[in-house]
């Protein structure tokens, strides 16, 4: 961990300062990131793009078809997740070295993700089960213990890609150092989650608004004649289409990353403070923190 303690996301110590850290993270090292996120958009939609939406229309009265029409999918799908999932390590692997700027650095970024990978996946499907129980429970008493809890395993989820990267590749540890991390500032962990997903929807939202802009035709058409939603749901196989999306949602996509990083330096770092020690006695005095002063006498 020290390696990284002069790392630009590091040092945060409330939402404001963090904010700062994130942008200026964001705009210097841009470029970086949103070809990082452009690819990884781009090669995600080429392979959903081999699946024909539409074909479902023809087979919705024969739950027989439509399960092999589902089984079908799942190859592609499979695919598309693995691809994800290696983007997303490859991304938070270049938010943790590319600052440092050594030589080689693109080489450590890949054997990072390649070591990482394996492990991040076993943590995230446990997690990922653990959330959906506990999201599944809350809603069916309430709906607010429901959003607790997902905003609760959200907040944990972040902190597990930078465990894996900096600290452990044992899934179960890195289960564990997340539920620590999290809940050594449980509230404000929280609150910066909560917003900064708040911004990410709203700004999806927007882009997403900005793509239908060329295809506003075929929208309408498919409201106003039902035998025109093929048209609306082959949309995702437009090249147009496909090349606008990635570009803006390559916009958004570094947001996480970036945060998973700022929480993880900011609780990290009380358990830094606390490791200091000195060679004699394991404790820090007040003369530990001055350099000796000679005898001239």
């Amino acid at each position: 961990m020290n390696e990284y303690q002069n790392h630009p996301l590091a040092g945060a110590t409330d939402l404001d300062s963090a904010f700062n850290k994130l942008w200026y993270f964001y705009k210097k090292y841009f470029i970086g990131l949103y070809i990082i996120s452009v690819v990884s958009a781009l090669l995600t939609s080429l392979i959903t793009s081999s699946i024909d939406l539409s074909s479902f229309q023809a087979v919705t009265d024969d739950p027989e078809a439509a399960f092999e029409l589902m089984k079908s999918w799942a190859g592609p799908y499979a695919l598309m997740m693995l691809v994800s999932l290696l983007f997303v390590v490859i991304l938070h692997a270049w938010v943790l070295e590319r600052p440092a700027g050594e030589p080689g650095f693109v080489a450590s970024i890949l054997k990072k993700t390649l070591v990482a990978l394996v492990p991040y996946l076993v943590a995230m499907v446990i997690l990922t089960v653990i959330m959906t129980m506990l999201v599944s429970v809350g809603i069916v008493l309430l709906v607010l213990p429901g959003l607790f809890a997902l905003f609760y395993m959200a907040t944990v989820i972040m902190f597990a890609m930078p465990v894996t990267l900096v600290e452990t590749r044992n899934p179960f540890e890195v289960i564990g150092r997340s539920f620590r991390l999290a809940h050594k500032n449980l509230w404000p962990n929280m609150g910066w989650v909560v917003v900064v997903l708040l911004i990410i929807v709203i700004a999806s939202m927007l882009l997403s608004a900005v793509v239908m802009l060329p295809f506003t035709g075929t929208f309408m058409r498919s409201f106003a004649d039902p035998d025109q939603a093929a048209s609306l749901l082959d949309m995702h196989r437009n090249p147009l289409f496909i090349g606008l999306n990635a570009l803006t949602s390559a916009l958004v996509t570094p947001l996480m990353p970036l945060l998973a990083f700022l929480l993880y330096f900011r609780n990290r770092s009380e358990e830094v403070v606390a490791e200091i020690t000195t060679d004699n006695d394991g404790a820090v005095r007040v003369e530990d923190l001055y350099p000796p002063v000679e005898d001239n006498n």
